[in-house]
C-alpha cells in the first residue's frame, strides 16, 4: 500500500501549478460561459438565438483550437510555453470586451450579436490552446492512475472557487442595474487576472522530464489523430467514458448559461449571494470527499449514485417553481438543496468519466487526444444543450417580445431527462474499469 500512496504522491510545486492555473483558467472560463451570456442577454438581446449563437460558435473554435493545440503540444514536447504565453493574451481578449457598445437599438442588435459572438470565439481559441490543450496535457503528464480521481475532482472544483472570486467579488458589476462603466471595469479587472497568472507560470511551472518531441506523422494526421475510425475503436473505452462525460455536460448546458437570470429573475431571488456562496462551499467541499473515497474504493461503487442524485436535483431545483412569489424563505431552502445536488454531482461525474478517461490515454498520445475530449465534453455539450434550451425556452414564451422573455424552469427538468441516459455508458465503464484499473495500479508498483 505504500508504494500506491508514493505512486499517487504529487509534490507541493505540481499541487500548487494545479491549484493556480486550474483556478485561474476557469476565472476566465466563468467569465465565456457564464457572464458572456449574462452580458449578451442583458445589454444586447434577451433573445435565446443570441445566447445559442454564442455558445455554439465559442465551442466549435474552442475544439478545433484544442485539436491544433494538442498536436502542437505532442510535436513540440513543450507545454509550458503555450500554457503561460496563452494565459497572457487570454487576458488581453477579455479585456477586448470592454470596448463592445451596450443597449443598441433595434436595428444594431445583428450586428452587435456577431461582433460579440466573433469577439468571444477569438477568446476561445486563445484559451482552448493554452487551457484545454496545453494545461490537460501537462496534467495527464504529471497524474497516473493512483491520483487521477483527486486531481480531476480538485480541477473540477476550480470552477466554484473562480466562481466564487467573480461572483462574490464582482457580480454587483453585472446585475440588472449594471452600468457601461460597470462592465467595462468587470471585464477589464477580469481580463487582467490571467495575464498576471501566465507571468507568474514562466517562473512557477516546468514541463515534465523526459518528454520529447513526437514528428513522427504528418500535422494533419496529429490534428485529426483522435478522431480516426480505426483509433477510435482501438480505444473505445477511452470514448465510451468521453460519452458518459458528454451527457452530462449536455444537461447542465441546457440550464448553466441562464442561470443567474433564472435565479434573478424568474425566481425572484435578489439577494442571492448567500445561497449561491452556501451551494459553492458544501458541494466542493462534498465532492472532495467523495473523490477521495473513489481513489480508495475505486470508482465503479460511484457511477449511479451519483446519476441518480444529479437527477433528483434537477427535479428539486425544477419543483421550486411552485413556490415562487409564496414563501422566499422556503425557495432559496429548496434551491440550496437542489443546486448542491447539481454541482455537487457535475464536480463527481469529472472525476468518474474524465478520470476514467486519461488512464485509458496510450503513453505519448496525451496531447492528441485532447481534441477528442473538446469533441465530446465542449462541442457536442455546448451546441445539443443550448439548442434543447433554446426550444425550452421558445415553447415557454409563445407570443411574447423578445423583451418580455422569461426564463422557465422547464430547463432543470430537460436537463433531468438528459441525464437518465448517463446510466448507458456508466453501465459499460462500471464494468470494465475495474480491471484496467487494478492493472495500472500494479504497473505502478513494479
Amino acid at each position: 500500500m505504500s508504494k500506491s500512496r508514493g505512486a499517487g504522491a504529487l509534490g507541493a510545486r505540481i499541487w500548487a501549478n494545479v491549484i493556480l492555473f486550474g483556478l485561474i483558467g476557469q476565472i476566465a472560463w466563468i467569465v465565456e460561459n457564464m457572464y458572456f451570456s449574462r452580458f449578451m442577454q442583458n445589454e444586447i438581446t434577451r433573445a435565446p438565438y443570441a445566447t445559442t449563437l454564442l455558445v455554439a460558435f465559442s465551442a466549435i473554435f474552442a475544439t478545433v483550437s484544442t485539436l491544433i493545440g494538442g498536436a502542437l503540444c505532442d510535436r513540440t514536447g513543450k507545454r509550458k510555453l503555450f500554457i503561460c504565453w496563452g494565459y497572457l493574451i487570454w487576458g488581453f481578449t477579455i479585456m477586448m470586451f470592454a470596448l463592445v457598445p451596450m443597449k443598441p437599438t433595434a436595428e444594431k442588435v445583428l450586428p452587435l450579436v456577431i461582433l460579440v459572438v466573433a469577439m468571444d470565439c477569438i477568446m476561445s481559441v486563445i484559451g482552448s490552446i493554452s487551457n484545454d490543450a496545453a494545461f490537460n496535457t501537462w496534467i495527464t503528464d504529471i497524474s497516473n492512475t493512483a491520483n487521477r480521481a483527486r486531481v480531476d475532482t480538485v480541477l473540477a472544483i476550480m470552477p466554484l472557487f473562480a466562481l466564487a472570486v467573480v461572483f462574490g467579488g464582482f457580480d454587483s458589476l453585472t446585475n440588472a442595474n449594471a452600468t457601461t462603466d460597470d462592465w467595462k471595469k468587470f471585464f477589464i479587472i477580469l481580463g487582467i487576472i490571467p495575464s498576471i497568472g501566465g507571468i507568474i507560470g514562466l517562473f512557477m511551472m516546468n514541463d515534465k522530464k523526459g518528454i520529447a518531441p513526437n514528428k513522427a506523422n504528418s500535422f494533419l494526421s496529429d490534428f485529426t489523430y483522435s478522431l480516426q475510425p480505426k483509433i477510435i475503436k482501438e480505444n473505445k473505452m477511452l470514448y465510451i467514458c468521453l460519452a458518459g462525460n458528454a451527457i452530462s455536460a449536455i444537461a447542465y448546458q441546457i440550464y448553466v448559461n441562464y442561470l443567474f437570470n433564472i435565479v434573478e429573475g424568474t425566481m425572484g431571488i435578489k439577494n442571492y449571494i448567500i445561497p449561491v456562496g452556501i451551494i459553492m462551499v458544501v458541494s466542493a467541499v462534498v465532492s472532495v470527499i467523495v473523490s477521495s473515497a473513489m481513489d480508495k474504493h475505486g470508482k465503479k461503487h460511484f457511477y449511479y449514485p451519483t446519476i441518480t442524485a444529479g437527477i433528483i436535483g434537477c427535479i428539486v431545483v425544477w419543483a421550486s417553481k411552485f413556490l415562487i412569489g409564496k414563501n422566499e424563505t422556503v425557495l432559496i431552502v429548496v434551491l440550496i438543496i437542489g443546486g448542491i445536488l447539481l454541482i455537487g454531482v457535475s464536480l463527481v461525474m469529472a472525476g468518474l468519466f474524465t478520470a476514467s478517461y486519461r488512464d485509458y490515454i496510450p503513453k505519448g498520445k496525451e496531447g492528441l487526444f485532447q481534441g477528442c475530449r473538446m469533441v465530446m465534453y465542449v462541442l457536442v455539450p455546448m451546441i445539443v444543450g443550448p439548442v434543447i434550451a433554446q426550444t425550452i425556452i421558445n415553447v415557454s414564451n409563445r407570443g411574447v417580445s423578445d423583451s418580455e422573455i422569461v426564463y422557465p424552469m422547464e430547463l432543470f427538468l430537460g436537463a433531468a431527462v438528459v441525464m437518465l441516459f448517463c446510466f448507458i455508458p456508466a453501465r459499460i465503464v462500471r464494468n470494465k474499469q475495474p480491471e484496467f484499473h487494478n492493472k495500472l495500479m500494479k504497473d505502478l508498483e513494479k
